[in-house]
């Protein structure tokens, strides 16, 4: 393989045994030494870029459902959005039950991950080609990727795509080793790796696929005619295996309740225009270092929809790089349709199929590519570079066409142009995420769960849109999602709203203050010049129009000598509560969430409701309530 010096290897290994030897023969090389420079440079830039994130959208769904539900296989195999993700559900859990909501350890597993598959990648590539200068070019085009930087810094997303990034590089890894060194215990590393991208990604049932393209391709001697069937006859209870694992990961997937947000049948207009944006500009743009500018802006980052002439310029790269290699090299078309093939497979017409129903805007996400970015790092190296099973098989090379000092000169040049362009396309990614908004937002909540008075209530409301999303219905309310914020009876007032004299809500700034019933609640009052609400026997029945939701609360003005019982009724719900003893007369507040035509309120015939309201609640002071009242201490002093 070279790198290590012989005489050295003989003394070292006197005193320490060739494995010693191998190390540090591979720490003092000097590809080595560049190779791990540029993986722990790409890591300190996207841990500035993991700065400027934080939760958003699922990521809030992940932990509220995890602080909900038990750890029962029921949990983990369930489908979010068309995922089987048995591996990201339970490491949300662990993380949920150590530290719901902190960033500092969500982002830091995400950038060990990030940095196992970019030294994954860069053994992998080591292996194949040797310990060479030439291997640092496709290590620098994966590691700096930009497509793999906004699957990253939202964390719903990374835990489907940086695994699998992940388990890719090993799985290629351990695959390319048992091929060339045989025996057992490589193939059963490579069982594992996939199976370590299925617990993550449904993608990863098409990396046993992929192995046995790039085994076919250029691990196998003679013709791609017979290639196939002979990688096959060498190692056929490898590949039965692996085609084994595809088969039963299918199967799960298939026998899980559907969830209406996942597979469907895409549209054909949206599905061709959205395949059309991720194959022709989001994946060559990112693979070239692009876009250099992040547009649209979500509120999970930017999208990658570029210029027309910053995809001209990408697809001219990319022509040239295939025509070069072309030139250069005999299996290089081999190697893009390797590339072309995972795209189209594993990428696109997953994507379709999950998301081809709704926007062809998705297509400019290059979350939906960012696994193909190692695959682009291996199949850029084997375009131009030989594999340790094509050495003495003949000519690999067109030679005379391409001097190759040449190429190594444009290689470096080409290089070092990447880096610029990709570095700077990674720190401008930075500016279009909205971390510290929502990070203001949540410590608010931590602060206002931690001081809140005796027998309040606190009632369920919308989180702002710009943090959850309205399409998730009853799943963006506060009593769902921010109830982990908060620690014992405080989690349970907030995840189970209970009546209350003292109403209070979360309002748009995270700040938990009083609420009064919204100015579209449904409100019943006495008839004109009376005190009390006519009622029979104890009993008022008024006409609502409720289509249920945890927002839902009813609240009552009433005079009572005593405690008494209240019963109040919308549809199938009802909801029962004592009403503290008011002789000059109080409000309560009850949760009912029913959905129903008819709102029916029984107390005691002693008890005089003064006015009934039925509806959501809606906080009394918007923004900073201490700054507020600040401010009219100062309006009343002036």
């Amino acid at each position: 393989m070279g790198g290590v010096n012989p005489s050295g290897a003989a003394r070292d290994g006197a005193a320490h045994g060739p494995l010693a030897v191998r190390l540090s023969g591979a720490v003092r090389d000097p590809v080595v030494l560049l190779g791990a420079a540029l993986i722990a440079a790409s890591l300190l830039l996207r841990g500035w870029v993991l700065r400027h994130a934080y939760f958003v959208e699922d990521d809030f769904l992940f932990v509220a459902r995890a602080a909900a539900s038990p750890l029962t296989v029921e949990y983990l195999t369930e489908l979010h959005k068309g995922h089987l993700m048995p591996g990201a559900l339970l490491l949300v859990y662990v993380q949920t039950a150590v530290a719901p909501y902190s960033w500092p350890l969500t982002a830091g597993i995400m950038l060990a991950l990030q940095g196992g598959a970019a030294a994954a990648a860069f053994r992998l590539l080591w292996v194949l080609f040797g310990r060479r200068w030439a291997i640092l070019a496709p290590l620098a085009v994966y590691v700096f990727s930009p497509l793999t930087v906004p699957v990253l810094t939202w964390w719903s997303a990374a835990l489907n795509g940086v695994p699998l990034q992940l388990a890719v590089a090993l799985a290629l890894l351990w695959t390319v080793r048992h091929l060339r060194e045989g025996g057992t215990r490589f193939a059963w590393m490579a069982a594992g790796a996939v199976l370590l991208g299925m617990a993550f990604s449904v993608k990863a049932m098409l990396l046993p696929p992929l192995l046995f393209a790039v085994a076919a391709a250029f691990c196998t001697p003679g013709r791609l005619s017979r290639a196939p069937g002979a990688a096959l006859a060498a190692r056929p209870r490898f590949w039965l295996g692996m085609a084994a694992l595809t088969a039963g990961h299918l199967l799960v997937y298939l026998s899980r309740p559907r969830d209406v947000e996942g597979a469907g049948v895409p549209r054909l207009d949206v599905g061709l225009g959205m395949a059309r944006r991720l194959l022709a500009e989001t994946f060559p743009v990112g693979a070239v270092g692009g876009p250099v500018r992040w547009t649209p802006v979500t509120p999970a980052g930017g999208l990658l929809e570029p210029h027309p002439g910053v995809v001209a310029a990408a697809w001219a790269v990319l022509g040239a790089l295939v025509l070069l290699s072309l030139l250069h090299r005999r299996r290089a078309w081999r190697a893009w349709a390797v590339l072309a093939g995972y795209l189209v497979c594993a990428d696109v017409l997953p994507t379709l199929i999950a998301r081809g129903r709704y926007q062809e805007l998705t297509g400019y996400d290059p979350r939906y590519v960012a696994d193909a970015a190692p695959v682009l790092a291996l199949c850029l190296a084997l375009a131009f570079l030989p594999t340790w099973k094509e050495a003495g098989q003949g000519p690999v090379h067109r030679g005379g066409r391409i001097p190759l000092a040449g190429i190594r000169s444009a290689t470096v040049a080409a290089t070092a142009l990447f880096l610029l362009v990709s570095g700077y396309s990674t720190y401008a990614y930075a500016s279009t995420l909205s971390g510290d908004r929502v990070r203001w937002y949540l410590d608010t909540v931590r602060f206002s769960v931690a001081n809140v008075p005796d027998g309040a209530g606190i009632y369920p409301r919308p989180v702002p849109q710009d943090i959850v999303l309205p399409w998730n219905g009853e799943r963006r309310f506060s009593s769902h999602l921010l109830s982990p914020l908060a620690e014992g009876e405080v989690a349970e007032r907030v995840a189970d709203p209970r009546p209350s004299a003292l109403p209070l809500v979360f309002n748009d700034a995270g700040f938990l203050v009083n609420a009064e019933p919204a100015p579209e609640s449904t409100f019943f009052g006495p008839p004109e010049g009376e005190e009390c609400v006519a009622a029979v026997d104890g009993q008022v029945l008024w006409p609502v129009q409720s289509l249920g939701g945890p927002g839902l609360v009813a609240g009552l003005a009433y005079t009572s000598g005593g405690p008494t019982e209240a019963t109040l009724v919308v549809g199938d719900t009802v909801a029962e509560t004592t009403l503290p003893a008011a002789p000059r007369g109080a409000s309560w507040y009850v949760p009912l969430d029913g959905a129903g035509t008819r709102l029916l309120v029984a107390v005691e015939e002693d008890v005089c409701l003064q006015w009934v309201t039925f509806g959501d609640l809606v906080p009394t002071v918007e923004g900073n309530p201490w700054h507020q009242e600040g401010e009219e201490e100062e309006e009343e002093a002036d």
